[in-house]
This record gives structure tokens, sequence and C-alpha cells, in this order.
């Protein structure tokens, strides 16, 4: 099926080894970036960092993906990178994620607007929850560092409900028993590219001894509106 069709009708789509083996090289280095971000993040390492995008080797690759992505036409051509996440299962730190919809946005200041909700920091930065028509247009890219099996803990999603809006956890709960879901298994390399209003979940991995490691990045309209701007753009 075509990749845009997908992202369309179910809210996700696959792009296997968009990175293939002439990036062999460039996935070494990316895998060797994010350990040195890890130990930087302070004393849990293996939490993972959300800001990563400040990093020049992660703003280079945020825009290689962007103009990929563009070319693709999944991506239109003035959109920008706005955040990138480390996300980083191991046996150190084994984790699950209950289902959820990704509403918050990196933002550089906060401002008076009676649509936006739920203000918060995290590492030092602001975070909003803006209207539906924002998150519509956003895209998220997650970049698979590691194999990532069934025993990894892979995201899980619910195929086709971003289309519903935001959602609270009795209509999402009642959703993802109508519609099911589905497990998003990847190699290395691979691209998971999904709308945030896409329902999806994640269980610990049941094959701690393995690492799954996933850069996920943000992008969206280069002018966010609400009189908002965004923390970074690149």
């Amino acid at each position: 099926m075509d990749r845009l069709d997908s992202l369309q009708r179910d809210g996700y789509a696959y792009w296997p080894q968009a990175f293939d083996a002439h990036d062999a090289t460039a996935l070494a280095a990316l895998r060797h970036a994010c350990e040195g971000a890890a130990a930087d993040s302070g004393p849990d390492p293996d939490a993972g960092d959300r800001d990563l995008l400040r990093e020049p080797w992660c703003g280079e690759l945020a825009a290689r993906l962007r103009e990929r992505l563009a070319g693709a036409g999944l991506l239109a051509q003035d959109a920008v990178a706005v955040q990138c996440t480390l996300f980083r299962k191991s046996a150190n730190r084994n984790w699950k994620v209950t289902l959820h919809q990704d509403l918050s946005i990196p933002v550089a200041a906060r401002v008076q607007d009676a649509r936006l909700s739920a203000w918060s920091r995290k590492q030092g930065g602001h975070f909003v929850q803006p209207p539906a028509e924002l998150l519509e247009r956003l895209l998220a890219v997650r970049l698979h560092l590691d194999p990532c099996g069934p025993g990894d803990g892979p995201l899980r999603v619910v195929p086709g409900s971003h289309r519903h809006g935001r959602l609270d956890a009795a209509a999402a709960a009642a959703l993802r028993a109508s519609q099911g879901e589905t497990a998003c298994t990847a190699q290395r390399g691979d691209l998971l590219i999904m709308r945030p209003l896409l329902l999806h979940a994640s269980s610990k991995a049941t094959r701690p001894q393995g690492r799954r490691r996933v850069l996920h990045f943000l992008y969206g309209p280069r002018e966010p509106g609400y009189a908002l701007h965004w923390s970074v753009s690149i």
C-alpha cells in the first residue's frame, strides 16, 4: 500500500530500510551519538532524552529526514523539525506505556490563550497541549536504531484512531476494543511514521537482555499559530 494512503487511512505508515546498507556507517555513528547523549543525561542514563534536536548531529539528521519525507509527499515542503526524543528500553530500563495520544508540544515560552491547556515544564522547556487542529498537522517519525521484535516492547497502535480527535480514557479504551491493535515491529534503519493523535501504547520487553533504541522526531508547520513559537525548529 502507498505510504501516504496508509498514513491518511490508518494514521501510520512503515518505511522499511529507509536507512539501508549504504547507511550502515551513519547508523553506527547515530548509535554511538545516542550512547553519548544518554551518558550526559543525568543519573538515569537509560531514561532517554527529549532535547536532542539541539545537538548538531541530530539537527543534521532531522534535516536529512525532512528532505526524504517531503520528497515522498509525506511532509509539507515548509515543515520543520521541532523535537527529537531518544527512547531506550534495556535490561536496566524496561518500562511500559499505557494507551494514549501525544498531545503536548515543545514551545519557546508560555502565552495567554484560552485554547491552550496543560502547561508543563520538562527538562527546563515549556510544553503545552494545543487544539486538535494543530495536532492534526504534526507528523512523528520514529527511526529504529536497533531491531525491535515482539519481545522488545514494540509500539502497539490502534489503526484509524487518529481520525477521532482528542479522546478521553473511556473513549480510547472503547475504540481499542472495537478496532484492535497492531504491533509495530521493525528492523534497524526502519521508519515508523505516525500522526500524534494515533492511539498507541507499548508493553515491557519480555527479552530485557536486548535493547530497543528509537529516535522519535516531531515535525510541524513553521508557524504553529496561537501566538506560539517552537522552542527549536530546523
